[in-house]
């Protein structure tokens, strides 16, 4: 796992940064301001690392997190790595069970469905919110464009967990568009499963296809189509994903680590 130290400090940036950008959706007809700076503490770390980690299959889902080898991993204390794995197992990234321990979250069929599920009727109702409001105007088409922008640098680079940072971030955008702080804070409870998600997934499908899946989804969006829209997402976010074979994925990297 000490892979998983080296980009995270940079990474958590770039994630905190998307948020920031994201965050200024509701007020995007007002003139630019300073962010108030926040600390990067060591917790932040460990779940950017964790994250990195699960994104890029260091540990692969399924896998025991032990909390002492984590710690001697990432260079780091074990209070930390503790606060970080119980903000995970809060977000569904980890899970805890008598005599099994801590463990990655599972890419199983059914909780890709169940993810899938919830995450897909988030966005199609922030998508039509934001349609409803006329958000496919400049700024929200611009905003868009520049988390695309974002995701197409991290395809270039090959950076697998920028690419998954950047793509939640195109959809964090989304959703943010739509208004509805209950809905963005609903979809951020699923952000880093998302994350992993996508991360697994860009080891099963090239990055320039799922970059190409988003230019789409901003030509349609600009269009304003409200059931084109839906349907474009339900194809993006569950039927495209369907076409991934995760237990491929997930198996192919395990024999690797042998």
């Amino acid at each position: 796992m000490a892979g998983a130290v080296a980009p995270a400090a940079r990474l958590m940036a770039t994630e905190k940064s998307q948020k920031a950008a994201a965050a200024s959706q509701a007020r995007s007809d007002e003139p630019a301001r300073w962010e108030v700076a926040r600390p990067v503490t060591m917790v932040d770390h460990a779940v950017a690392a964790i994250i990195s980690g699960a994104t890029r299959g260091v540990i692969l889902p399924g896998d025991r997190i032990v909390e002492a080898d984590l710690a001697r991993a990432l260079g780091m204390s074990r209070v930390p790595i503790r606060e970080a794995l119980r903000i995970l197992e809060s977000q569904g990234v980890v899970t805890s069970a008598p005599y099994k321990g801590i463990r990655l979250m599972e890419v199983s069929h059914e909780r890709l469905e169940q993810v899938l599920d919830v995450r897909s009727a988030l966005e199609i109702l922030a998508a039509r919110r934001a349609l409803e409001a006329k958000r496919n105007n400049r700024a929200g088409l611009n905003l868009l464009r520049k988390a695309r922008d974002e995701l197409d640098l991290m395809a270039h680079r090959e950076d697998v967990y920028g690419f998954a940072l950047a793509d939640a971030g195109f959809h964090r955008v989304l959703c943010e568009l739509g208004g509805n702080p209950v809905l963005s804070m609903l979809w951020e409870s699923l952000a880093r499963q998302v994350t992993i998600i996508g991360g697994l997934a860009t080891l099963g499908k090239p990055m320039r296809e799922i970059v190409k899946e988003h230019d789409v989804l901003i030509e349609v969006f600009a269009a304003g189509d409200l059931e084109a829209m839906a349907r474009e997402l339900h194809d993006h976010i569950v039927v495209l994903a369907h076409g991934i074979d995760f237990d491929a994925i997930v198996k192919e990297r395990s024999r690797q680590r042998v």
